[in-house]
Formats: structure tokens, C-alpha cells, sequence
């Protein structure tokens, strides 16, 4: 009975260390995900603005709108932990 006690007090002992890692871990993966690029210049045309933004997988997706003959018709995608610019996707005749 005595090994028995000391069996289940190990084991104990090693689900709370292993759940101690798993929080540590989540922990060290959300100060990774908070660190930011500072400022980006995506170089729009006069009278370009952005007309909507949105994140996925990992990517900031920037669509831009006004005149088209100034080249302000684009979708642009932008890394979203190094604020680089992957692509640009232009609008018909520019």
C-alpha cells in the first residue's frame, strides 16, 4: 500500500509538471505573436486610400481604392509578422 501511495503521489508530481510546460509554452508563443513590425509605407498614388483591411493566416490583405487610371485599384498582401509586402494584385488596365 505504501508503494502504491508513492506511485500516485509521482505521478501527481508529473501532471502538474507537464502542465506547468504546456502554459509555459502558450505563454512564450502569445509574447511571439504580439510583437509588431512599427510603421509600413505602402507607397500609394495620390488619391489612393485603403479601403478595407483584413488578417488571414498569418497575412494582413490591404484593398486599396480610388481613381483607377493612377494605378489605386489593388489588393495588397502583407506578411504579418515582418510587414513585408508579398504581392500586389492590380486592377484591370493598370
Amino acid at each position: 500500500m505504501k508503494a502504491l501511495k508513492i506511485l500516485v503521489a509521482g505521478m501527481g508530481v508529473l501532471i502538474a509538471l507537464g502542465l506547468a510546460l504546456v502554459v509555459y509554452g502558450l505563454a512564450g508563443r502569445k509574447s511571439e505573436d504580439a510583437k509588431g513590425f512599427g510603421d509600413l509605407d505602402l507607397k500609394l498614388n495620390p488619391g489612393c486610400t485603403i479601403a478595407a483591411a483584413d488578417g488571414f493566416d498569418g497575412r494582413l490583405i490591404v484593398r486599396t481604392q480610388g481613381p483607377m487610371e493612377r494605378g489605386c485599384q489593388q489588393v495588397i498582401v502583407i506578411d504579418g509578422s515582418s510587414g513585408r509586402v508579398l504581392g500586389r494584385v492590380l486592377g484591370a488596365g493598370q
